[in-house]
């Protein structure tokens, strides 16, 4: 018999063979393919929930700003700029002012997205081994948030250059992350399969919680060009067939079902999100209702394997208005848009 041909870099990856002949009804029942999931968008009392949040924010920033952005400030970059290089004057980057990606990742409800993304990524217990064998993620969790949101809004706001420089990082940081996970079987960060599920994951994440918590929320259309944007940076991390379209991301989500699970590294990772012990006091509110906020952006598949309790109308009314109150109290841009607004000539 002939060898199977050798797939290209052209060639999408093989359909998983259907699982419902032979089996149980009842099992058979659990495979069918998900339907369509289309993330929801706001209620009306989530959105006079953010409207009172932007208010009493904005009505009380003199008092309350200092301390809730210090308590804060070690979920991410705050306002303010990096130096930018005179060789990267006038270069767009890899998506530009008028990209979905550049409003996508101007929008608070980033916030929200990188929780949800983490607990989405732990469902695959290759990926969550190798972030628990070799990252130490509760005690760094503080320094890993940073990382990725550098790296996530890095590559959208950077020149071309900086875009690509991160990249090559990430594949980098990755070379030495294997192991053999508790199940035997071993995994490597630079697995193009594992690549795959961090990558589906983490703009899957952004695109749901945009939808919900968003000033602007993406369109349907809008969510296919922003999958369609974001698949360069899945190929320059080494996504061998990055999806774009969002019927591509369900796909890919589809794809990688039969492999998700809730195992102790993950059950221990959902544990540390549901109350952070390294948080401290002043910012356990705000984080509450961020994680209530993750929670609503997962999709059915996540909430089927964690149980995790559905977040209530107040849970979502109160990460909302959360998201509102901090928009209003930080000034200005993030370091990375910010230093693309300079070297774009951009003002505003």
């Amino acid at each position: 018999m002939a060898p199977a041909a050798k797939a290209t870099s052209d060639t999408p990856p093989p359909a998983r063979p259907a699982r419902t002949a032979g089996i149980h009804p009842a099992a058979a029942r659990m495979w069918r393919p998900e339907p369509e999931w289309v993330p929801a968008t706001a209620s009306s009392a989530e959105l006079v929930g953010g409207i009172t949040g932007g208010v009493f924010g904005a009505l009380a920033a003199p008092v309350i700003a200092r301390p809730i952005l210090r308590a804060m400030s070690a979920l991410g970059p705050g306002p303010g700029s990096r130096p930018v290089d005179a060789a990267e004057m006038g270069d767009p980057g890899w998506f530009g002012p008028t990209s979905v990606a550049w409003r996508v990742h101007s929008d608070p409800s980033l916030l929200v997205a990188g929780i949800a993304a983490f607990t989405l990524q732990a469902l695959h217990p290759l990926a969550m081994a190798g972030v628990a064998e070799h990252s130490a993620f509760s005690d760094d969790f503080l320094g890993r948030t940073r990382r990725t949101a550098e790296f996530v809004q890095g590559v959208v706001y950077g020149s071309s250059a900086r875009a690509e420089r991160l990249c090559r990082m990430v594949r980098k940081v990755h070379e030495p992350v294997v192991g053999v996970a508790p199940d035997g079987r071993p995994y490597a960060a630079n697995d193009p399969d594992l690549l795959d599920w961090v990558h589906i994951a983490e703009y899957l994440a952004i695109a749901s919680a945009n939808r919900r918590f968003s000033l602007h929320p993406m369109t349907r259309d809008e969510l296919d060009q922003y999958i369609a944007e974001v698949a360069r940076v899945g190929e320059a991390t080494g996504v061998e067939h990055p999806p774009r379209s969002w019927a591509e991301i369900l796909e890919a989500l589809e794809r990688h079902r039969p492999n998700l699970a809730v195992g102790e590294y993950a059950a221990a990772g959902i544990g540390f999100l549901n109350d952070p012990p390294i948080l401290p006091a002043a910012s356990k509110p705000v984080w509450r209702s961020l994680w209530g906020g993750a929670r609503a952006s997962l999709p059915p598949v996540a909430h089927r394997l964690l149980n995790l309790p559905e977040p209530s109308t107040a849970e979502l009314i109160g990460c909302r208005a959360t998201l509102r109150l901090l928009s209003n109290l930080s000034s200005g841009d993030g370091p990375e848009l910010s230093a693309a607004k300079v070297r774009l000539g951009i003002t505003g």
